[in-house]
């Protein structure tokens, strides 16, 4: 009987470690600690294709701090809109309390200077998607800590912007992607629990509602980390890969129309991850904004710098990514 126990007991063990390793293999145990944020821009030739980042062309949290009066700032979630050959640079500005959104701008792409303040609320404010609709300037950033999808609209751009309208109502709701084009408008966006929703509505202006043919992905790769770009014929939108923590990576999804049914399909898994090379991106990127420019396309992204190597453990994001993709398989 001893020898029995024995041999059950070494069986489970061997089939408990085995499951673990699989579980850590999918989404590791211990991962980086999270660092403060930093921005960085190029241009490209190539969009699908990885880009290569250059290291001298960031805007470094070290940087922001120098040029503002209390410390401990950083910036992440970058957009920008071209106008009149000027690049405007939309960041989400974080400091001891709740985040703002901040505004640098540059002649060429290349030499960004610092403006100010351009957006404050009593609530957390990020990812500041601005663009341009009809001859208006629109500024749809998340306000997830409101309850509430907010729209405005510059009165003066780029400095002053007033709240139009209240898009989605009573949804807490993070990094809303707005796609608005002649056959379709949409957002899509995440809930407090990584669910993925997609909206529609027939104008900017117009009831935006719940796609409900829509199977919105739950778990990883489900947030949106950037707006939707355009590129031969195509939709794509960049999402959070959270395999090895908040923030570690990007992958591009393309939207595609089956039997008019809107799902969306990866095509690049970690288009932007760590970079050795580039110390302010070492632990992971988890934004990008990618327009075309002229000839070129010219990208904007962050990435997080962790400075001393310090890592944590966790098992709870593990366990709940793991159970997504199960719910994913039959959903």
């Amino acid at each position: 009987m001893r020898r029995k126990f024995f041999t059950y007991l070494g069986i489970f063990l061997l089939v408990g470690i085995f499951m673990l390793l699989i579980l850590n293999f999918k989404y590791p145990f211990i991962n980086s600690v999270v660092g403060k944020w930093s921005v960085g821009y190029s241009f490209n030739d190539e969009v699908l294709e990885k880009p290569v980042l250059d290291p001298d062309n960031i805007i470094s949290y070290p940087e922001v701090d120098s040029i503002l009066d209390e410390p401990g700032h950083y910036i992440a979630d970058p957009f920008f809109i071209m106008e009149k050959d000027t690049f405007y640079l939309f960041v989400e500005l974080k400091g001891k309390k709740d985040a703002d959104i901040a505004l640098f701008t540059s002649p060429d792409g290349e030499d960004y200077q610092y403006k100010g303040v351009v957006l404050d609320e009593p609530f957390h404010l990020s990812f500041p998607q601005v663009f341009k609709h009809k001859d208006e300037f629109y500024m749809f950033p998340e306000t997830n800590q409101c309850d509430n999808v907010i729209l405005y609209k510059s009165a003066d751009f780029p400095y002053k912007w007033q709240k139009i309208d209240t898009l989605i109502k009573n949804r807490k709701l993070k990094d809303p992607a707005t796609l608005l084009s002649e056959d379709l408008n949409l957002i899509v966006a995440v809930d407090e629990h990584m669910q993925q929703y997609m909206f529609t509505a027939d104008s900017l202006s117009g009831a935006w509602n719940k796609a409900e043919d829509y199977t919105g992905r739950l778990g990883n790769e489900t947030r949106p980390g950037g707006r939707f770009f355009e590129f031969n014929g195509n939709h794509y939108l960049p999402i959070q890969d959270r395999r090895y923590g908040y923030g570690s990576a990007i992958s591009i999804f393309r939207l595609a129309n089956k039997d008019n049914h809107l799902e969306l399909i990866r095509e690049e898994r970690e288009y932007l991850g760590p970079k050795e090379n580039i110390k302010w991106f070492n632990r992971g990127m988890h934004q990008i904004d990618i327009q075309k420019v002229n000839e070129n396309y010219y990208m904007v992204y962050d990435g997080d710098y962790n400075k001393n190597g310090e890592t944590y453990f966790q098992y709870k994001r593990t366990l709940k990514f793991i159970y997504s993709d199960f719910y994913n398989l039959f959903h």
